[in-house]
């Protein structure tokens, strides 16, 4: 009885065995049939079309069969609100990159270990995979498209501009600027392409900015009030001095400065060339008169900075000339040179102003308004306080006869001078601030003594005076 049982027993083992090593033998060949397996494995789905146990060769064929109706009208819409612009995919080589979307399906189950590779096959079976196509595309011809597109889009941005006609103003409004986005644009452009769904248009918004113009019509409106005027006079009978006063003052008309912005009378003005017209004037240099190029220029710069002191706006840079001028009084004049001294003032207003600078007869006229925002009156007075005599140099003269004198530099007096800017409310002054302390330097008189000694005549007493004809060069 006992027998029986071992035997029933050994027979089984043996069975078991059996069994398990057949299965064991079905089953390695089956996974070295799907491992050593030359087409693609099953769920593996490219672009919705199933590949699973095709060739290469067939995948490939069946895939490009799949996307040749498509790429052959495959349109790309550009646009941006009424910017509408329509090309063909084949314009800038639009396609599908078939190879390596084939390359990598193929390569699912083929890397890694024997197991790793099972594991890859067996699992795609139960979740299969899906792998979109590659697009592509050819980018140098992308950006030209990109490039024809920003000079359709692309405005340039243009300032409201102000005019004054008579005593009222004229005001055009201003136009934003467009800006097409490139780099931006050509990032969601690449986007689009590379995660397009063939079965949808490939429609693409343009990212373009807006930019505003410094001056707005809206800020101009708000000019209306003269805040400062001065005026100043000359000889209009000196036509170059008179041509240069004009021209600068031409550049600065209609100037509009902006709330917080700095005004350069060089940067405005320009240089004052032969070439920008003007003519040879008296200019100071080295505290002498000198002629050259734009002579009368500091005219206009004094007049305006007058106009600016009663404006009741900020100074930031101001320079005296080294002889007071004839045109303002001393301590009121501001000098200019292109390049070397500038004038330079800040519009501390909430709005913008705008400069009214003209010559009308023998006057230079600065006007400047704004918006007055209190009711404060300005006025400027510069005080002397000190006289600064010239001293006399003498030179001797050896060619010039002893006795006789005569002045070769007449020299000018200095001056010592303190600028003060008074605040007046309803007629009353509520304060007193001292813009500036001037120095104009005295210039010596040049007297010029003679030295070379005379000498007295000697008369020959026993001339016939009634018959010498040169008697009277000796008298």
């Amino acid at each position: 009885m006992r027998k029986n049982r071992t035997d029933k027993k050994s027979e089984f083992k043996s069975g078991f065995i059996i069994v398990f090593l057949t299965f064991l033998i079905i089953t390695t060949s089956i996974f070295l049939f799907l491992v050593s397996n030359d087409n693609y494995h099953k769920g593996i789905i490219i672009q919705g079309v199933d590949v699973g146990g095709l060739s290469i060769t067939e995948a490939q064929t069946k895939i490009q069969n799949n996307f040749k109706e498509k790429l052959s009208d495959e349109k790309i819409r550009f646009k941006y609100a009424d910017y509408n612009l329509e090309i063909e995919g084949r314009e800038i080589d639009y396609s599908y990159d078939y190879k390596a979307t084939l390359n990598e399906a193929y390569s699912l189950g083929r890397k890694g270990s024997y197991f790793e590779r099972i594991d890859t096959i067996l699992n795609l079976y139960k979740n299969p995979i899906y792998i979109e196509v590659i697009p592509t595309y050819n980018e140098e011809k992308l950006d030209t498209i990109i490039d024809n597109i920003k000079k359709n889009i692309d405005k340039s941005p243009k300032d409201a501009e102000i005019f004054k006609k008579g005593n009222a103003f004229i005001i055009k409004d201003e136009k934003i600027a467009l800006v097409l986005n490139v780099e931006k644009s050509k990032s969601i452009i690449v986007d689009k392409l590379k995660n397009h769904k063939y079965k949808e248009p490939i429609e693409i918004e343009l990212l373009v900015e807006e930019i505003v113009p410094k001056v707005m019509a809206t800020d101009l409106k708000k000019i209306k009030d003269l805040l400062g005027i001065y005026k100043t006079s000359f000889n209009s009978n000196n036509k170059n001095r008179t041509t240069n006063v004009t021209l600068s003052a031409k550049k600065m008309n209609g100037k509009v400065v902006m709330p917080q912005e700095i005004f350069s009378f060089n940067e405005v003005v320009g240089p004052r060339t032969e070439e920008k017209g003007y003519l040879s004037a008296h200019v100071i240099f080295k505290g002498e008169l000198i002629d050259g190029f734009g002579g009368g220029v500091c005219q206009t710069s004094s007049t305006l900075y007058n106009a600016v002191l009663l404006s009741n706006l900020k100074i930031i840079q101001r320079s005296k000339h080294t002889i007071p001028s004839t045109y303002v009084p001393k301590g009121q004049d501001a000098t200019v040179s292109y390049g070397v001294l500038d004038f330079k003032f800040q519009n501390t207003l909430d709005i913008p102003i705008y400069i009214e600078s003209y010559v009308y007869k023998n006057e230079m006229i600065v006007k400047i308004y704004g918006k007055k925002v209190d009711d404060i009156d300005i006025k400027i007075e510069s005080v002397i306080d000190e006289v600064v005599k010239r001293s006399i140099e003498t030179k001797d003269d050896h060619e010039l006869d002893e006795g006789i004198e005569k002045i070769e530099e007449k020299g000018r007096d200095g001056y010592k001078v303190t600028t003060y800017k008074y605040y007046y409310k309803n007629g009353k002054l509520i304060k007193k601030e001292r813009l500036s302390k001037d120095y104009y330097r005295p210039t010596n008189q040049i007297l010029i003594k003679g030295t070379k000694k005379v000498v007295a005549p000697i008369i020959d007493h026993n001339i016939d005076i009634e018959n010498n004809t040169d008697i009277e060069e000796v008298i």
